[in-house]
């Protein structure tokens, strides 16, 4: 019997990373304000990063600010860091130090605005690593999504490039710079 010519590598997750247009784009706005219903705590952060330096200069060539997403092999959105860093390289940096403590985070259930939202946030410690991404219908269902976020973080591919959006809304991937 003769050997394939390769092998098929496995699908993996991927944790990919995003910056934004400028600090009023509006997709920062709805991260953080999604963000802040699930760790209120951070809300605060919101306000400083709309009267930071970067806010007075307008747009920005490669963008403003650094998160990262974790997607399925069907690219879902799984799950959201918990920080808005200061740029996409040190989003990277943050991503590759936590994948291998991912065994060490805890996952919490968080109920919504209403008795039929819930979602959960990732901790490792006290602090918050990453949130869902979107809202469940009730805490078990949101808890068992949390801790599959955790395995396949755990296994996820990160890559290099940063999604950056165009004044249309769309979004093109650029490499990423030095912090």
């Amino acid at each position: 019997m003769s050997e394939p010519l390769f092998e098929p590598r496995a699908r993996r997750g991927r944790v990919i990373f995003d910056t934004f247009r400028s600090v009023r784009d509006p997709r920062l706005a709805a991260w953080l304000l999604f963000r802040s219903s699930l760790l209120p705590e951070l809300a605060a952060s919101h306000l400083a990063l709309m009267g930071s330096p970067i806010a007075e200069s307008g747009l920005a060539p490669i963008g403003v600010f650094g998160v990262w997403r974790l997607l399925a092999t069907n690219n879902r959105e799984l799950a959201r860091c918990a920080t808005v860093f200061a740029s996409p390289a040190v989003a990277i940096d943050a991503a590759r130090v936590e994948q291998p403590r991912a065994d060490q985070m805890q996952v919490s259930t968080v109920r919504g605005p209403v008795a039929t939202k819930h979602a959960w946030v990732l901790r490792r410690g006290d602090r918050p690593i990453a949130t869902a991404a979107r809202w469940y219908e009730s805490a078990g269902e949101a808890s068992a999504a949390g801790r599959a976020a955790v395995a396949v973080f755990q296994s996820a591919d990160v890559i290099e490039g940063v999604s950056i959006g165009s004044a249309s809304g769309r979004r093109s991937r650029v490499s990423a710079q030095p912090a």
